[in-house]
Formats: structure tokens, C-alpha cells, sequence
């Protein structure tokens, strides 16, 4: 009996064995299954919703796709977005236009915080594309369509909201560029420094620049200047603080200044054979601080 049931120990055990053994192995050949989360937006509904979720009609530009257009402001960023016109006006300012509406009926925010806009009545946003770096941008979302119900009636022609990343490392990035008229002389150049740093639960960003066009004259020879041209020297600054129970504060700073003008020469005649040369200057000069 003792070898009997010796044999039948030994045989369940190694049955039991073989079984547990072989459902390790057919666990390992298990091909894990990989999903995809939907990309979650806050702009259409000031709540974090899918895209699909969204009642709005929103298009979202995320940093793989900056990268890849090397966008450098939003105005670069926007070139490319469904429905979403930049473009210049008279003084060389970018302007956006969503489906046609009027750019001071476009919402420009950065982090949810809108911007001021200049003292203008069709060119609320003016020059805000060209300003807002994307350096330290993680997505730009794009609402099309009215959104006055949330924001008020300078978003009747939709919502552009620039998502900002939270630094987690100390980083530097230093942009230059110069540029040439068509007969060979300096345009301008365009400089740019932007440092970011974390230390525990601190953050903070530095974004600094000077840029400076040159007069491009009149081909004709009438002595007039056929762009805006000056300094612009932008400087920002955010400081964060970042809660262990995973909320965040942030302080910011931005200040710019511009100094343009442009020339023009009206001629009046004053009898036959003699005339009279009057040059008239348009001077753009604006400072601006905001604060949040």
C-alpha cells in the first residue's frame, strides 16, 4: 500500500507539473495588446474631454508636429491648421483669421490665460503670433467655430490656446537668423535666448530676444520705405511651483517693446514745372507689460 500510494504521489505531482508548466508557456506566448489613448483637449469646453467628446470642431498641433514644421513662433505654427488664415496688414503685423472672421474675433490665450490685445479694432491679436515662441510649447489647440459662450465675444470666430510644457530639466536653446534683401543688403535679424530650469518643486522659464528690421527702399528711387522697420526686443518670465498633491502655481511676467516707422513721400504740385516733396513717417512705437 505504501508503494502504491508512493506511486501515485509521484505520478500526480508530476502531472500537476506538467500541467502548471505548460500554462506557464502558452502565458508567455500571449501577445500583449497595445491601446492608444485618445488625445484629450481643455480649450473646447474648459474641462479635459477626448477629441471626439468635444461638441466644438477643434484641431490640435502637438509638438512632434512643430518639430517637424520647425516652427518657431505661432505664426509658423499656424501656417498649416484647417480653416486658419494669417496674415499681414498694412504695418507688416501677422493678423489670424479663423473661417473668415475678423482677427479681433479670434481668442488668443497661452495656458488658458488670454492675451491682451493692442488698441486696434480689427487687429486685436496683431503681432501675438509673431511674439509667442515655441520653444517650451508641448501643443497649440485650434477651436473652429464660435465659442463666445465660454469666452466671451472675442472668440465668435474660435479659440487658439497654446499649451506650454513644464520644465523637468535644466535646458538652454539659442536661435539666430539674418536675412537678406533681393539687391543684397541686410534685412534684419532675428535673435532669440530661451533657458528653462526645475529644482524640486520649483520651476522656471526665461524667454528673451532682439530683433531688427532694416528699411527696404523704394526700387524706383523715390526715397520711400516700403516696410516697417525698427527693434522689437520681447522678454518673458514664469516661475512654478508645483504642490505634492499635484497642483500647480505660476507666476508670469512679459514685457515688450517696439520702436517701427515707415516713410512715404507724397509730391504735390505747386504750379506747372514745380513741385513740392512732403515725407510723411508712420511711427509704430508700443510697450507693453502683462502680468498673471
Amino acid at each position: 500500500m505504501q508503494k502504491k500510494d508512493l506511486s501515485k504521489l509521484v505520478l500526480t505531482t508530476l502531472l500537476t507539473g506538467s500541467v502548471l508548466w505548460g500554462g506557464t508557456a502558452f502565458a508567455a506566448e500571449e501577445n500583449l495588446q497595445e491601446f492608444s489613448l485618445d488625445t484629450m483637449v481643455v480649450t473646447a469646453t474648459r474641462t479635459a474631454m477626448t477629441v471626439k467628446e468635444t461638441p466644438s470642431t477643434v484641431e490640435i498641433v502637438d509638438s512632434k508636429k512643430l518639430e517637424q514644421t520647425q516652427a518657431k513662433t505661432l505664426h509658423d505654427a499656424l501656417k498649416g491648421a484647417l480653416g486658419v488664415n494669417v496674415f499681414n496688414d498694412f504695418q507688416g503685423r501677422s493678423n489670424v483669421s479663423i473661417r473668415g472672421s475678423e482677427s479681433r474675433h479670434v481668442l488668443i490665450m497661452v495656458d488658458g490665460k488670454r492675451l491682451g490685445g493692442e488698441a486696434a479694432y480689427n487687429s486685436a491679436n496683431a503681432w501675438d503670433v509673431d511674439r509667442i515662441r515655441m520653444e517650451d510649447v508641448e501643443r497649440v489647440e485650434i477651436i473652429r467655430g464660435p465659442a463666445g459662450a465660454l469666452y466671451g465675444s472675442d472668440a465668435m470666430g474660435g479659440v487658439i490656446n497654446v499649451i506650454t510644457k513644464t520644465p523637468d530639466k535644466t535646458t538652454a536653446d539659442v536661435n539666430y537668423e539674418y536675412g537678406w534683401y533681393e539687391d543684397g543688403k541686410g534685412a534684419g535679424y532675428k535673435g532669440n535666448l530661451y533657458l528653462q530650469g526645475a529644482e524640486g518643486n520649483y520651476s522656471y522659464k526665461i524667454n528673451a530676444g532682439l530683433n531688427k528690421n532694416r528699411p527696404y527702399l523704394d526700387p524706383k528711387g523715390s526715397g520711400d520705405s516700403m516696410n516697417f522697420y525698427g527693434k522689437q526686443q520681447p522678454l518673458s518670465l514664469n516661475v512654478g511651483y508645483k504642490f505634492d498633491n499635484g497642483n500647480e502655481l505660476s507666476v508670469d511676467f512679459s514685457k515688450i517693446k517696439e520702436d517701427n516707422q515707415k516713410s512715404t513721400t507724397t509730391r504735390t504740385t505747386m504750379k506747372p514745372g514745380i513741385w513740392q516733396d512732403k515725407v510723411q513717417t508712420i511711427y509704430n512705437d508700443n510697450k507693453r507689460t502683462d502680468y498673471a
